[in-house]
């Protein structure tokens, strides 16, 4: 996968949260993380149609809170994920191109 458009990790989030608060959605890509096990996954995982969400009551953190990127999937699941971990983004008003995610640089 070849992708020449990037975006800053802290940016992506911030486009995520705005184009949900405007109605729209967005696709993300990333590695899922087990803590019991200690592990990250090596496939990416793929939502599209996704749209940001506050914390539910049931949410618990392991780790400080603002590591996790809270979303819902298309049919409405709640999932999170560790931001460091998301690799790519794409979002509605831009026809849903994934944009790779720089964290560091």
């Amino acid at each position: 996968m070849e992708l020449k458009e990037t975006v800053q990790g802290e940016d992506a989030i911030r486009m995520a949260e705005t184009i949900t608060r405007e109605g729209g959605t967005f696709s993300i890509s990333f590695y899922h993380y087990s803590r019991s096990k200690g592990v990250a996954s090596d496939q990416l995982t793929t939502y599209h149609g996704c749209r940001c969400r506050k914390p539910l009551p049931r949410d618990k953190w392991s780790v400080d809170s603002k590591n996790y990127f809270l979303f819902d999937t298309a049919d409405g699941k709640p999932k999170m994920c560790y931001k460091v971990l998301i690799r790519y983004i794409g979002f509605q008003n831009q026809d849903n191109r994934l944009k790779k995610v720089i964290w560091y640089e």
